[in-house]
């Protein structure tokens, strides 16, 4: 564990970060994992919250990429209240449910989701988030080296995606299009969707998207959404 702190810090994009953690954590074990960056005062199951995620299933993924799904999500939001870290079992118990989060636990156990848990990840000037992690099995059965190491990991990695997301950068400002191409980008929309929604190319679309990276300096979908998060480019709808 004392040599992963080293490594992160010696990575100097976003996407790098996430990929290294992810690969850590397969390592130890880990079937699936997400991680939920949201705008300041957002919720972080509301629609502006970036997720990366690995292990689940494209269904899933697509599903929880609907705004009316995602908004009932309860376990992110109770994992924050509880403090830093709460099973999915305990978090789907810890209050009444509402029936639409009844619905949405009932997807999550349908899809063999239930044996996870939440962190709450503690940043710079107020900036939480939120990561989830599965062994796909019960926690009694996991090794608590290898728990304690993903917790230690997940914790490291979102401060350095804080410092990275600070870092200045002259980003210029960008057209209407350009915004509304960057705001489809982070409800995870392909180029094709995009297009289809505004009436434009796939090859459109991709001109657009390289003028986002280049005023953003990035080079990656992710990394221009947490960045334009970051900047306030990206608006709710």
């Amino acid at each position: 564990m004392q040599g992963l702190l080293p490594s992160i810090d010696a990575l100097n994009d976003l996407t790098s970060v996430l990929e290294f953690t992810r690969d850590v954590c397969i390592e130890n074990g880990v079937k699936r994992m997400s991680y939920h960056f949201s705008p300041i005062f957002d919720e972080p199951n509301s629609i502006r919250t970036v997720v990366y995620a690995h292990g689940f299933s494209p269904e899933w993924l697509k599903l929880y990429e609907e705004a009316d799904f995602r908004a009932h999500d309860p376990i992110p939001s109770r994992t924050y209240a509880n403090g830093e870290f709460m099973t999915w079992v305990e978090a789907m118990e810890a209050e009444p449910n509402t029936p639409e989060q009844d619905e949405y636990l009932k997807a999550m156990k349908e899809a063999g989701l239930e044996h996870g848990f939440g962190l709450t990840l503690f940043g710079p000037r107020g900036r939480q988030a939120y990561a989830s992690f599965d062994f796909g099995k019960p926690l009694e059965e996991i090794d608590q080296e290898k728990i304690a190491l993903v917790r230690a990991l997940a914790q490291m990695s979102h401060q350095r995606l804080c410092h990275l997301v600070d870092e200045e950068h002259d980003a210029k400002d960008l057209s209407d299009r350009e915004s509304e191409v960057l705001t489809w980008m982070a409800r995870g929309k392909s180029s094709f969707d995009i297009g289809v929604i505004l009436g434009l190319s796939p090859d459109t679309v991709k001109t657009y998207r390289k003028r986002i990276y280049d005023k953003l300096e990035v080079h990656d979908r992710l990394s221009a959404v947490i960045r334009a998060l970051k900047l306030g480019l990206i608006h709710a709808a």
